[in-house]
């Protein structure tokens, strides 16, 4: 995962539940969803909460994110999750779905303690700025979509909350498996900047030994199909295997205790 500590946010008063990341230097980290990066603050601040409240955004993946992160934390009782996920959004895509200003109105309605995105599945195409359409991974297009990235990031860490944004799993289709690494290269490269924003691969999770996709693997010793027949979207096991990673990554990451209520890991 790539770190930045801080968000733009205050210390409430002490209680049951702390929410925090860590406060080393640059350092990179080995989990299951890839090698991560994570660069912190010496000082980063303790962030005590009485009850965590967590918001989901994304697109059509993200809902397969957020419904298994609906039936993993479903247990969880001191934190609250609210999945507010738009199918075929993207950044790039505002005249459809404008997430900078829905994403506003969220922040100030349920101030949550961490916002989770998975959104860009629906962002390979090109983009219309200041008049002049630039194609998708053009030295233009790049610039403009790191510039909406950093806006949703610096938006939700000035509102108080951290960001974890989590990464695109290996994709099927060969153009559009290239077409994401280019994006997870930009939402890495941008949380790099931003204090209080998270990166956190998910690429290695649904793939082979050898970094390719796999649409079925050993799911608690059990051979599961994890993909649905379009090579991108998630299957009912793969979003629970998805959310049991994530949700662990939630512990390690601020130091908060979670346990998923169906645990789903693959164990090849």
């Amino acid at each position: 995962m790539s770190t930045n500590s801080n968000p733009a946010s205050t210390t409430t008063t002490p209680t049951s539940t702390s929410l925090s990341t860590s406060t080393t230097t640059l350092s990179t980290t080995s989990t299951t969803g890839g090698t991560t990066t994570t660069s912190t603050n010496d000082a980063a601040p303790l962030r005590v909460i009485g009850h965590c409240k967590v918001l989901e955004i994304g697109d059509s993946l993200g809902n397969d994110l957020g419904w298994g992160l609906a039936r993993e934390l479903a247990s969880t009782h001191a934190l609250t999750l609210m999945q507010k996920d738009k199918s075929a959004s993207g950044l790039v895509t505002s005249w459809f779905y404008n997430w900078h200003q829905h994403l506003k109105t969220l922040l100030k309605q349920y101030h949550p303690d961490l916002v989770i995105v998975c959104v860009g599945g629906d962002d390979e195409q090109g983009m219309k700025v200041n008049g002049n359409v630039y194609s998708f991974d053009s030295p233009q297009w790049r610039a403009r979509y790191s510039a909406l990235i950093r806006q949703i990031d610096t938006m939700t860490t000035r509102a108080g909350s951290y960001v974890l944004w989590v990464g695109l799993p290996v994709m099927a289709p060969n153009t559009y498996r290239e077409g994401v690494t280019t994006l997870n290269s930009l939402y890495r490269s941008v949380a790099m900047t931003v204090p209080g924003v998270t990166y956190l691969p998910s690429w290695a999770l649904f793939a082979n030994t050898r970094g390719q996709y796999e649409k079925a693997a050993s799911v608690n010793h059990l051979t599961t199909l994890l993909r649905e027949p379009d090579g991108i979207h998630l299957s009912y096991a793969g979003e629970n295997v998805f959310a049991t990673f994530v949700t662990n990554e939630i512990a390690t990451i601020y130091h908060v205790s979670l346990k998923p209520s169906l645990p789903m890991s693959i164990t090849n």
